[in-house]
C-alpha cells in the first residue's frame, strides 16, 4: 500500500507555487479591491480568486514591500506606517486613522514598482 507525502506548502499552509526561499506566500480570499497584502513578519498574503498573471503581479508588488521593509524604507504595525525616504532622512511617522491603505498615491507606494 502506497502513500504520498504532503509538500511543505501544504503542510505549513503556505502557496508552493509563488513562495522561494526568500519569502512565503499565502494564498486567501481578501477584502474587496485587494490583490495582495504583505505582513509586518514578512508574509505576502495574496488573493486566492484571480488569474496567474494577477498573482505574479501581485507577488512581485508585495516583495518591492518587503525590500523596502529589508531596507528600513518602510515598516508598520497596527497604529503607524514608518517611511523614511532617503536613508539619512528622519522617519516620518503616519497614523493609520490618517490615511488609506489602498492609496497608490503613497510615497511608499509610488516607490514599490507596479
Amino acid at each position: 500500500m502506497g502513500f504520498k507525502l504532503k509538500t511543505l506548502g501544504q503542510v505549513l499552509d503556505f502557496s508552493d507555487k509563488y513562495s522561494t526561499g526568500d519569502y512565503i506566500v499565502k494564498e486567501k480570499k481578501l477584502g474587496k479591491f485587494t490583490l495582495g497584502e504583505i505582513n509586518p513578519n514578512g508574509v505576502i498574503d495574496i488573493e486566492k480568486d484571480m488569474s496567474p498573471a494577477l498573482k505574479r503581479k501581485a507577488v512581485k508588488h508585495e516583495v518591492d514591500h518587503l525590500y523596502q521593509m529589508k531596507r528600513g524604507e518602510m515598516r508598520f504595525d497596527h497604529n503607524n506606517y514608518y517611511y523614511r525616504p532617503s536613508p539619512y532622512s528622519p522617519i516620518q511617522v503616519i497614523p493609520n486613522s490618517k490615511i488609506n491603505p489602498h492609496d497608490r498615491n503613497l510615497p511608499w507606494e509610488k516607490d514599490a514598482h507596479h
